[in-house]
């Protein structure tokens, strides 16, 4: 497998620096001459980017990259703590193909089933390169491209006659955490307008360590609680407020989550219409972000979160 150095620019003449909003045309044998076992094209690669853009973590964050019939997926993971996942479903493109060869590593001749293909690569250099235009042009159509095991990850990328196609090197994927969130009951389960529940998160303590989520079917129903050096701050919403379109909770729960590990959830907040938080009985709080483009299609970006050890919160220091 190759090493873990991420290239830009393929092909014989000259290179595409991601870092630059200046584009190279590339000379040589393009990558859409070559038979390749991937391919997905659309319109507007800004859309891809901003999906993309709501489980960026930091920098040089490197990203599960999971290819199936039904979409693609990219994973990126935090501390075995915190997990983010966005699906690009396969009708959010304008073309989409995947022939899910059997897996190049599985030596057994007789193997008939098909595998999803799955590397790692450095999500942010793909970030890079899908805004190698600048990231306010609509008019930028994107091809993704993968030839199967050990082939490097390619994005032809062409806005108005200025063409550039990116490279970027994969590494062998040493699997994800499985979380196994929907292995135990989940009592409790709300929908909420996006924009109000970044208003709360909005309205905490961002320099405290510890976030505190309530969830109940009794008052006071939806609570957000940070408490830290400049004091505390908490944020209640009834469950009939207009900040609900669903509320489903049916046991009383209260854990506590690092402060950090919230703020990808908070960013990806800004890019979506609704929002689903659904609290398992071991605690693990999962968020997941709708988004729908301008033609109604729709894509989903989710994290499932690990409470701290010590919880649950005490129930008395949360109601009154």
């Amino acid at each position: 497998r190759m090493d873990d150095e991420e290239t830009t620019g393929v092909g014989v003449g000259g290179t595409a620096d991601p870092g630059t909003d200046n584009a190279t045309t590339q000379t040589g044998v393009s990558q859409e001459d070559t038979e390749m076992s991937f391919i997905a094209k659309i319109n507007n690669a800004k859309i891809i980017y901003n999906i993309l853009n709501g489980v960026h973590l930091k920098k040089d964050q490197a990203a599960t990259v999971t290819i199936e019939q039904r979409g693609l997926k990219f994973t990126v993971e935090e501390s075995k703590v915190m997990q983010g996942n966005c699906f690009l479903q396969a009708s959010l493109f304008d073309e989409y193909h995947s022939s899910n060869r059997p897996n190049a590593r599985d030596t057994n001749a007789e193997q008939e089933e098909t595998v999803p293909e799955q590397f790692k690569v450095n999500l942010s250099t793909v970030l890079d390169c899908l805004n190698i235009f600048g990231g306010t042009s609509n008019f930028t159509s994107l091809q993704i491209m993968y030839n199967g095991y050990g082939s490097a990850l390619f994005l032809l990328l062409e806005d108005n006659t200025v063409r550039t196609e990116c490279g970027l090197r994969t590494l062998d994927a040493d699997g994800t955490i499985n979380f196994n969130f929907t292995g135990v009951p989940i009592p409790n389960k709300v929908i909420m307008k996006s924009e109000c529940l970044k208003e709360a998160l909005n309205e905490l303590d961002w320099s405290s360590d510890v976030l505190t989520v309530l969830l109940s079917p009794d008052p006071p129903y939806f609570r957000l609680t940070t408490s830290g050096p400049s004091g505390s701050c908490q944020v209640d919403y009834p469950k009939d407020s207009e900040a609900f379109e669903g509320f489903d909770c049916t046991q009383t729960q209260a854990f506590n989550y690092k402060m950090k590990l919230l703020q990808p959830t908070a960013k990806a907040l800004s890019m979506s219409t609704k929002t689903s938080a659904r609290m398992n009985e071991r605690g693990i709080l999962n968020f997941q972000h709708l988004y729908q483009g301008d033609d109604g299609e729709t894509s989903f970006v989710d994290f499932f979160i690990l409470p701290l050890e010590e919880d649950a919160a005490d129930d008395d220091d949360n109601f009154g």
